[in-house]
């Protein structure tokens, strides 16, 4: 199987990691082999880590070194906290690398600022974007276009966290104030003459979306939720069912069946809106994990779904 984006071997490699450390560790180093200049920091730290899970000291700290000291890339100090990394923890170089990974999050830190991309209308529909955690803008762009590659009655746009992540990525705190961008961008839009809007989530981003739903008076024609990470369920799903309801929004959520750490919360969500009268489909995706599906959906299609 040809594995195209990031996102999708890191999925097949945590996946392996379930099963075997050394299968994982040797999958990520052949296909970073094969072509190096398409990984982040993402792929180098999980090369770490596994390394580090299999005792291999001297491999571990080789991957950060190319990460932080080459690369010059940087990481969120928590993450190099990782028990998989513990061999490494007395090391002086790597305590000099994480140093220097903290000093260069916090620089970034200290200039970071939320970012919508819509300059002004360009088409009769708007789709919004919006990323999961340790993305950005640019990859939530890339994953959800092909979904509207048959129309050109679609203007996307993204809202990017000014919560940085790691090296040119975002994340996004499951909080009372993460969430205000997407909800402000979402009502700017409703007063620019969109015959429809559409807003996607990749799983942080749906929490996100949801959010501006229940806590602003953000709304939308349809929301479409894929592989979702919900916190917001813990103490709001009945209030934020409801409101779905009456803002009439449509609602479709896509799960991998292989997403252990979403499907069931996605399947319970959508058992509630169901039973609250809400407009709402579930598309379970046959042997994915948490990611996009290959062969993606079409907006023109998904219009059409019987709710």
């Amino acid at each position: 199987m040809e594995y195209k984006k990031e996102n999708d071997i890191l999925e097949k490699t945590l996946s392996l990691a379930d099963e075997s450390y050394e299968k994982a560790y040797q999958f990520l180093q052949d296909q970073y082999a094969e072509s190096s200049e398409k990984y982040g920091p993402q792929a180098l730290y999980f090369l770490s880590c596994l390394a580090g899970g299999l005792k291999r000291k001297e491999d571990a700290l080789n991957w950060l070194e190319l990460a932080i000291k080459e690369n010059g890339w940087w990481y969120r100090p928590e993450v190099l906290e990782d028990d998989d990394l513990e061999i490494l923890e007395d090391d002086e170089e790597f305590i000099f690398l994480k140093a220097l990974s903290s000093s260069r999050y916090n620089e970034a830190l200290s200039r970071s600022k939320p970012i919508f991309s819509w300059k002004e209308r360009t088409q009769n529909n708007l789709f919004l974007a919006v990323h999961g955690n340790t993305q950005n803008a640019k990859i939530a762009k890339l994953d959800w276009t092909p979904v509207f590659n048959k129309t050109k009655e679609w203007q996307i746009e993204t809202v990017q966290s000014g919560e940085v992540d790691g090296y040119s990525t975002f994340r996004w705190s499951y909080d009372m104030t993460s969430f205000l961008p997407v909800a402000k961008a979402m009502k700017e839009m409703e007063e620019k003459g969109y015959k429809k809007i559409v807003c996607g989530g990749f799983s942080a981003g749906c929490d996100m979306l949801l959010r501006s739903i229940a806590f602003s008076d953000a709304t939308c024609d349809l929301l479409l939720l894929q592989s979702p990470w919900l916190p917001i369920l813990k103490n709001s799903e009945e209030e934020l069912c409801k409101t779905i309801k009456q803002k009439n929004i449509k609602v479709i959520i896509f799960c991998g069946s292989n997403d252990k750490d979403c499907l069931l919360s996605a399947m319970e969500f959508y058992s509630t809106l169901k039973g609250k009268g809400a407009k709402t489909t579930f598309i379970l995706q046959a042997n994915i994990y948490h990611q996009f599906p290959k062969d993606n959906y079409s907006i023109n299609k998904l219009l059409e779904e019987d709710f």
